[in-house]
């Protein structure tokens, strides 16, 4: 394999659900050797909302890239295998509910006795300590608690619409991105390791720090505004031409606004006082709303982004997930890549969002099956014996892919 960023090194991941998981698909991207952890009667959460273990999406988009050992840790058995696979790597992440990794005799206290210099990452919902620190915790869950939905719907809804997007997760796992690298430099020049804990509700809560500074400067409760902005106007999700077709429009400075005039062909009531500079728009931005749509509707929505575009006003096509694949520059920074997967099959997924220069990156691997690289890890990582690992298999220790065995019968 070329020289990527993080050869060398190996990471263990306790990880369920979306954080650590997500985090250890980056960490693999960038050349990590990453070692998942599970078992049968424990899989990751993720693997048991679907009828096929295998088989689900969201758990085969965030655990490209690694292996998977089927290990019982609710045994000394299992628990010493891992302390094992902790003493050759780098790197230990979890999420698990409070409390947990203590009961396994796997937290970092326990860790660190056998491995001083190890980076113990832990990301549970509520952080260590403090009277939640047990509680359990999952990304809508995380939106509500932080204060985030109270701030994601309009003015008008009935109730905080929020998303079916786990932002916090997806969030929180870059942040420990950046924190294991930086735990990785410390101990290259110190030699020490470091216990990384981060809060997943801290973190999110940490997502609208703006809004907690305007309440504790100008005692100003934050409010939902839907689409608007307070520092810009036009600001909206505009409907344009053809069935359901929507393009985002944000013009903050008077320079703006002028640009926006000329390339929508200067009509009479962009000349009218009321709209002549930001105050006043924000003072009118009903009626503004209703003539910038006036001429949206004339136009399809790509037309209505390309056309402010060129007159350097920031718009963009309001995109489903599947016009994002056919998107031109989405293709041309080659942001999806197809990864060919045993039970799945051939899918599209998200490529690592960035390029390095003079570095060529491993291409992604499919997420790994359940107990799919079991043997393989416990003979070349751990050194086993052909005779220790089949009686550790008997015991019910050491777990390997079910479809695996039922495809070599």
């Amino acid at each position: 394999m070329a020289d990527t960023p993080l050869q060398g090194i190996r990471v263990i991941s306790f990880g369920t659900g979306g954080v650590i998981p997500d985090f250890g698909m980056i960490l693999g991207s960038l050349g990590a050797d990453v070692i998942k952890v599970e078992c049968h009667e424990n899989p990751d959460f993720m693997r048991t909302i679907g009828a096929d273990p295998d088989n689900i999406a969201g758990f085969n988009e965030s655990n490209r890239n690694k292996r998977d050992i089927g290990l019982n840790l609710k045994v000394k058995k299992g628990q010493e295998i891992a302390g094992r696979l902790i003493k050759v790597a780098d790197i230990v992440g979890e999420n698990l509910r409070g409390g947990v990794m203590k009961s396994l005799n796997l937290d970092y206290e326990s860790v660190r006795k056998f491995k001083p210099d190890i980076i113990y990452i832990s990301s549970n919902g509520y952080g260590s300590g403090g009277p939640y620190s047990e509680y359990q915790a999952y990304g809508p869950m995380l939106s509500a608690f932080s204060g985030l939905l109270s701030l994601w719907c309009h003015p008008t809804d009935p109730y905080p619409a929020g998303a079916n997007v786990p932002l916090p997760d997806h969030y929180a796992s870059k942040m420990l991105v950046v924190a294991a690298l930086a735990a990785l430099d410390y101990r290259r020049r110190t030699g020490k390791g470091q216990f990384v804990d981060m809060s997943q509700v801290e973190m999110a809560a940490n997502m609208i720090g703006e809004y907690c500074l305007d309440y504790t400067i100008n005692e100003r409760v934050p409010q939902p505004v839907g689409n608007r902005s307070p520092y810009a106007a036009p600001y909206n999700a505009y409907r344009c031409k053809g069935n359901d077709e929507w393009c985002a429009i944000s013009v903050f400075t008077d320079a703006e606004w002028q640009s926006f005039c000329l390339a929508i062909g200067s009509p009479h009531w962009t000349r009218e006082a009321k709209f002549a500079d930001l105050t006043s728009r924000l003072k009118h931005v009903e009626e503004l709303d209703k003539h910038v749509e006036e001429w949206t509707l004339q136009h399809k929505s790509r037309e209505v982004m390309i056309m402010l575009q060129n007159a350097g006003v920031a718009a963009g096509v309001l995109y489903r997930p599947a016009e994002i694949l056919d998107d031109p520059q989405l293709g041309w920074l080659n942001a999806n890549i197809e990864v060919d997967h045993p039970v799945a099959g051939k899918r599209l997924y998200p490529n690592v969002p960035f390029h390095i220069s003079d570095v060529t990156l491993p291409p992604s691997r499919p997420a790994p099956l359940l107990g799919q690289h079991t043997e393989e890890i416990c003979r070349d990582v751990l050194k086993m014996s052909a005779d220790e690992i089949k009686t550790l298999k008997d015991e019910g220790i050491l777990e390997v892919s079910r479809r695996q065995q039922q495809e070599k019968k």
